[in-house]
């Protein structure tokens, strides 16, 4: 027993095949861009963090170019952004799969439900490395006497963000679940 698709169309061999609605293909174009631009802005930020690190290498002209803040600093920044858009590359990525069963027209599968689980992890472990690295840059500015300690934002809502996708990774697990044992019982 299979599952009715959303979008059915029939094709010249008489088989039903799915056609995207204008939504999902929206989606599927957008994520696409969104993925490269995370590959450009992480290939960027790998190059300050390249670019700091040379200032350790003794050349006089790097270190110059450190005006407003020290080039321990910007690689520390550097490297936590570093770390941060590659979690983000995680999450677009879960995110493109999941798209690409929504077209196929199979959105319940136990693989969506693993996806959605990586995804609030990599959420949650983004938040962490945030917090953590914005106290280590505070921190640091503080003893170079650069900037004021702060104290790290707690951002609620992307806690409850977490909550969401949690909830939602459950929702789909238990479909998948529900959809198995009804195929079973057919």
């Amino acid at each position: 027993m299979g599952v009715e698709p959303l979008y059915p169309e029939e094709n010249d061999g008489g088989a039903v095949r799915v056609k995207a609605g204008p939504p999902i293909a929206f989606l599927n174009v957008l994520l696409t861009v969104i993925w490269w631009a995370g590959w450009v802005f992480l290939g960027l930020f790998i190059l300050v963090f390249l670019y700091a690190g040379l200032t350790f290498t003794g050349i006089e002209s790097f270190k110059k170019s450190f005006v407003e803040t020290t080039p321990f600093l910007v690689l520390i920044s550097s490297g936590s952004v570093i770390i941060v858009a590659l979690v983000f590359l995680v999450i677009v990525k879960q995110l493109r799969k999941i798209s690409h069963t929504l077209v196929t027209g199979d959105p319940f599968v136990p693989e969506n439900a693993k996806r959605l689980r990586k995804i609030w992890i990599a959420v949650a472990a983004g938040e962490i490395i945030r917090l953590v690295s914005t106290f280590a840059i505070s921190w640091f500015s503080k003893t170079t006497n650069t900037v004021d300690l702060q104290a790290p934002d707690l951002r609620i809502y992307v806690w409850f963000m977490v909550l969401a996708v949690i909830i939602l990774a459950e929702v789909f697990r238990e479909g998948a679940r529900l959809r198995q044992d009804a195929k079973l019982t057919v």
